[in-house]
């Protein structure tokens, strides 16, 4: 059994959501619930193998062996996707995958497509390397994400799209897409010849009840026109080691991606970084996983149970998949600046900015349920007090 009650202090290792506080923040009195990492220890069974490599007294330059490429075979293949060793291209995170992607399969002055609220480098990558950013928004119903496919084609036909960007399960609302989903997605991808970059890097957190599917698991065709991006960095903690792989079926594809690579001399995993995939991509990893699974369950079932007793016209929306909730304060606060300013300053909370995910996030903020029982006590206590201290107008 893992031990996932216990909180861990961060001080003295740079951590990036404490560091940040004041500049993100304002101050450094609230506690960090934003980027996504989790405030959880790394599980032992891979800082063993990290700390047995440190015995060795050289770090010297290695080569990417072959049992690092085929744990990522059997780790897709849980999910019913059939990978070849050869179509695994290394990256050094997710992000930094899907912006290779966009220079890889287009031109300055193209178009490039994502469903917001989303992860906010999907919103920036088109512009960092000159292209067209174009919206197709996701809509809101039941306080639930859908796909309005009329106006994702649409978009795709006016502004003559050449790869769409797709967050697969969605962060930040935990959606985890149906199959009928993602067979209309690449349905019409492939009939507008549009190249989809899926990152896939929480499917790992999928909770129970709920289905993992691989968008180029769905056939050969939608295979050939997908670039599949993923890491273990979220789910066992890793992101310190900027782990990140490609998989790319379509050799077209595949040469155009590592021309990108090698133009910014972007190749392989640093020694730690390998180790650590290959480790984690274990049964050891697949019983760790499950567990923390159950954690993050109870932490979100005790976050919506606070909001229902506490401040029920807030939502929050139960995620399908990882760690990290999306809530509605919408109905509450009259700006988005009046919401962080009441987060900050009486609950004492630093939170992502939900704007920061679209113009789809006003009114909405994400919290990071990675934390242990007492952090996670310790914050709702603070949520209660500020909310006890208010009075709500609306």
């Amino acid at each position: 059994m893992f031990d996932f009650n216990e909180p861990i202090s961060r001080f003295g290792t740079d951590a990036e959501k404490y560091e940040l506080r004041q500049k993100l923040f304002g101050t450094d009195d609230v506690i960090p619930m934003w980027v996504a990492d989790q405030d959880l220890p790394t599980p032992s069974f891979i800082l063993d193998v990290l700390k047995n490599r440190l015995e060795h007294p050289i770090l010297g330059y290695n080569v990417m062996p072959d049992s690092l490429y085929q744990s990522i075979v059997n780790w897709q293949a849980q999910y019913h996707y059939a990978v070849e060793p050869a179509d695994i291209v290394f990256t050094h995170n997710v992000a930094n995958g899907f912006f290779m992607a966009v220079s890889a399969f287009t031109a300055p002055g193209d178009a490039v497509l994502v469903q917001p609220p989303v992860y906010p480098p999907f919103l920036s990558a088109a512009a960092m390397a000159q292209r067209q950013c174009i919206e197709a928004p996701l809509i809101l119903k039941n306080h639930r994400y859908e796909i309005d496919f009329e106006a994702f084609e649409q978009a795709i036909i006016d502004h003559q799209v050449k790869v769409f960007l797709f967050c697969h399960p969605q962060n930040p609302s935990g959606r985890v897409w149906l199959k009928a989903e993602l067979e209309k997605l690449a349905a019409i991808c492939l009939k507008h010849q549009v190249v989809v970059v899926s990152d896939e890097i929480h499917a790992d957190m999928t909770y129970p009840g709920h289905q993992h599917i691989p968008m180029a698991s769905l056939s050969e065709e939608v295979k050939n026109n997908t670039v599949t991006l993923n890491s273990p960095g979220k789910t066992f903690n890793l992101g310190g080691l900027q782990i990140g792989y490609a998989i790319i079926a379509n050799p077209t594809l595949k040469a155009a991606y590592l021309k990108v690579c090698q133009t910014n001399a972007i190749h392989d995993l640093n020694v730690f970084g390998y180790l650590a995939t290959q480790t984690a991509y274990s049964e050891k990893g697949r019983v760790y996983r499950d567990q923390l699974l159950q954690h993050f369950l109870g932490n979100i079932q005790r976050l919506n149970s606070f909001f229902q007793e506490f401040l029920p016209r807030v939502n929050v929306m139960i995620p399908e998949a990882s760690y990290l909730v999306w809530l509605d304060f919408s109905a509450l606060f009259e700006s988005q600046a009046e919401l962080k300013t009441w987060l900050i300053q009486q609950a004492k909370l630093g939170l992502n900015d939900g704007e920061s995910f679209g113009k789809a996030g006003n009114g909405f903020m994400r919290i990071n349920l990675a934390v242990s029982d007492q952090t996670l006590t310790q914050a709702l206590d603070q949520l209660k007090q500020a909310i006890l201290s208010t009075s709500f107008s609306k």
